[in-house]
């Protein structure tokens, strides 16, 4: 598997809880969560060490 499941189901239940309107896509050996057609987070496992990784889209104003 190149994601990990439980944090799958763990972000699909967040969105849900929250009434967000979502879109799972398997995309670049992982799994991609699109909002309003737009990639807002992803996991897969990193090959090198095994580790289960979690990628976000974070606005301007978070970022610094």
């Amino acid at each position: 598997m190149a994601y990990d499941e439980f944090l799958a189901d763990r972000i699909k239940r967040v969105f849900k809880d929250k009434s967000v309107d979502f879109e799972a896509k398997k995309m670049m050996g992982g799994l991609c969560f699109m909002v309003d057609d737009k990639m807002c987070c992803g996991i897969h496992i990193d090959k090198k060490y095994g580790d289960s990784l979690l990628m976000a889209r974070i606005g301007e104003e978070a970022y610094e």
